[in-house]
């Protein structure tokens, strides 16, 4: 079976020399699993196929290519995804030749040669290294070339590209950092992403420009598996471009994830009280509030540490709220440890929470302990973990209730038979509201226009509002 990274004769295509001509147009139907960093691959997937004269599809059965980018960190992406790929042999079948299946992502870097050998409809399998060859494994499977799977490293010494977007809407991912040298026990990113590897500083603020000025951006979420290691071996820093960022006329919101608390420095809590465009809200995973079990993680820093800088960064930033991970049941977790995170919650006071059992992920360190505790044991202290966070946010939605937003409308759904639009605030809340105001129903779609909504209601789990004011597209 070939591995090699580069597809035809073992040397890549250049494709802005090929006319559009040369291929005829076909669908591409694409589902991403797992985190903003796979969105943001799709994304570059999806432009770089445009050069071989491919559009998007949501109808999979006029697909003339199906790709998957996965994610081998929780368990219900991948069972969602083995699952899938399963039924489509059903669609294979059907069409033949007509249809080529590849699968990309993390699971396809760890297990791509045994995909490729139980799934017989698989074409390709890639990891997230060689997303930028997909135009490469593409032509190569039409070229004849079938059942390869590529999971080679990008060993260059420079990580550089030039971000991709294609949906149309002003908010944008920006890859900053990739990979991660933290190497906590439970967690297979190293082994799927590589190690850590930075963007230059000035490249990545000349992106961010240029999407604001050609591609009418305004928001950006810099991504990267721990964001706070940005530009450790350039002899730069996230704080640095935080701040330079923060300069770019036009560019309205900045954000940034995932954090690991170990590399919060002093310096980037300072950003977060001078930045203006910087959101107040931060994603600060801490995964459990036991010591002990922190230890056993490899997550470098204490439960103590942890509130610390929870501290500092609400003196920095008064308005900030703060989320976080949490594994519950994590291996030979005690009913104490456990305790120890309900404690946790009680004194960070999250604004919310993404909590989980704990799942086994081969090649880990923790996939090698001895663990006695039970998916029951593990479930029931998920749920005690929700129950109490919900109670938090609860107390802390109510403080919302009176207070106008300015929010940048993302779409709108029904609820309750009534339609309701939907934006973010700027410390990422999402509230509800009817196209409305002062009594007076608005005919017009509010979509990606700047509006302010009043909270009038609050739950755990939702706001609700009322529109005070529409400024358009752009603020002024």
């Amino acid at each position: 079976m070939d591995t090699t990274p580069t597809g035809l004769g073992k040397s890549e295509l250049d494709y802005s020399t090929i006319s559009l001509e040369n291929f005829p147009e076909r669908k591409v139907w694409l589902k991403t699993f797992g985190c903003q960093m796979n969105y943001h691959d799709s994304d570059r997937m999806v432009a770089h196929l445009k050069r071989l004269n491919f559009s998007q599809t949501s109808d999979l059965e006029e697909a003339d290519l199906v790709l998957f980018n996965t994610c081998a960190v929780r368990d219900l992406a991948n069972n969602k995804f083995y699952s899938q790929l399963g039924e489509l042999k059903h669609l294979k079948k059907k069409k033949g030749s007509d249809l080529i299946i590849g699968v990309g992502g993390c699971v396809a870097q760890t297990e791509g040669k045994d995909l490729i050998k139980k799934y017989k409809h698989l074409n390709f399998a890639f990891g997230p290294d060689t997303m930028d060859s997909i135009n490469d494994m593409v032509y190569r499977t039409y070229a004849g070339d079938d059942k390869f799977a590529i999971n080679s490293w990008d060993r260059s010494s420079d990580f550089s590209i030039e971000t991709k977007i294609n949906h149309g809407t002003p908010q944008a991912f920006v890859n900053i950092i990739k990979g991660c040298d933290k190497y906590c026990t439970y967690c297979i990113v190293p082994y799927t992403r590589g190690r850590e590897r930075s963007r230059k500083k000035d490249e990545i603020v000349q992106d961010v420009k240029r999407l604001v000025e050609y591609q009418g951006i305004q928001e950006v979420m810099l991504l990267g598996q721990n964001v706070n290691s940005f530009g450790k071996e350039n002899g730069e820093n996230l704080s640095e471009l935080i701040m330079d960022l923060d300069q770019i006329n036009g560019l309205e919101i900045l954000r940034y994830t995932t954090s690991h608390p170990y590399d919060v420095s002093d310096q980037l809590i300072e950003v977060h009280g001078s930045a203006k465009k910087l959101s107040k809200h931060l994603h600060l995973p801490v995964q459990s509030g036991s010591d002990t079990v922190l230890q056993r993680m490899n997550r470098e820093y204490t439960k103590e540490h942890y509130l610390g800088l929870l501290e500092k960064l609400r003196k920095s930033q008064p308005e900030i709220v703060i989320s976080s991970d949490i594994i519950c049941g994590f291996v030979n977790e005690t009913d104490e440890e456990h305790k120890e995170t309900i404690d946790l919650l009680d004194r960070a006071q999250f604004d919310f929470i993404y909590s989980y059992v704990y799942s086994e992920r081969s090649k880990t360190r923790a996939s090698k302990m001895d663990d006695f505790l039970t998916k029951e044991v593990r479930k029931a202290r998920l749920h005690e973990v929700q129950a109490h966070q919900l109670k938090i946010q609860e107390k802390i939605r109510k403080s919302m209730e009176g207070n106008t937003y300015r929010v940048l409308v993302e779409g709108s759904n029904e609820m309750k038979g009534e339609k309701k639009w939907k934006g973010r605030t700027n410390c990422n809340r999402i509230i509800h509201f009817k196209g409305e105001m002062k009594g007076h129903e608005i005919d017009r779609n509010l979509k990606w226009h700047w509006v302010d909504v009043k909270c009038i209601s609050t739950t755990a789990l939702s706001c609700q509002g009322e529109l005070q004011e529409i400024y358009g597209r752009r603020l002024q």
